[in-house]
């Protein structure tokens, strides 16, 4: 099997039984409804949709490897490259922005030392500001770590949540 990689997302410590695994699940469907759940298992999975994936793909089902980076690149939820390990994502909307979302993004730029779009040193964490609508104004300010919601969040508990994550132990719901 020859795998042709195609955007450089550099796909080092892939598990290819784990990509296999995923695409294994859309051997009955059809390739253009499958496309987009691969890819969204594939970024839940590995942080990011790596090039690998889309080479696999490609190869088993047969959809342009063209098809494949149009729409990994439309959707923003999707990243071809890895930023880092864990992905905070800040509401800005009207009603987060006047509740403290600029106070959220200063703790964590005192903090890690990162402002929007850029990830710390050690590729550990990525600040981003949201691009879609939570749906949840009622909870401002909204962060988003790692696909889980936070509402009513002070800049002492989105540093908490930092270290207790950071830390990879278990953090309570707030």
């Amino acid at each position: 099997m020859s795998l042709t990689i195609f955007h450089g997302s550099g796909d080092s410590g892939i598990e290819l039984s784990k990509a296999n695994a995923i695409l294994d699940r859309y051997t009955d469907w059809n390739a253009n409804e499958a496309l987009i759940p691969m890819l969204q298992e594939a970024q839940h999975e590995f942080g990011f949709v790596p090039d690998v994936v889309a080479a696999l793909i490609a190869e088993r089902f047969g959809v342009p490897l063209e098809q494949i980076w149009g729409v990994s690149t439309f959707y923003s939820d999707f990243k071809v490259v890895k930023k880092a390990e864990h992905r905070i994502i800040l509401c800005e909307g009207t009603a987060c922005y006047v509740c403290g979302s600029q106070q959220l993004a200063q703790a964590v730029l005192k903090k890690l030392g990162i402002d929007y779009t850029q990830a710390t040193p050690d590729k550990k964490w990525v600040l981003e500001r949201a691009n879609f609508c939570f749906g949840a104004c009622q909870l401002m300010p909204v962060v988003e770590i790692d696909h889980t919601i936070y509402g009513n969040v002070t800049p002492e508990q989105l540093v908490e949540l930092i270290d207790t994550i950071g830390n990879g132990t278990e953090h309570e719901e707030h």
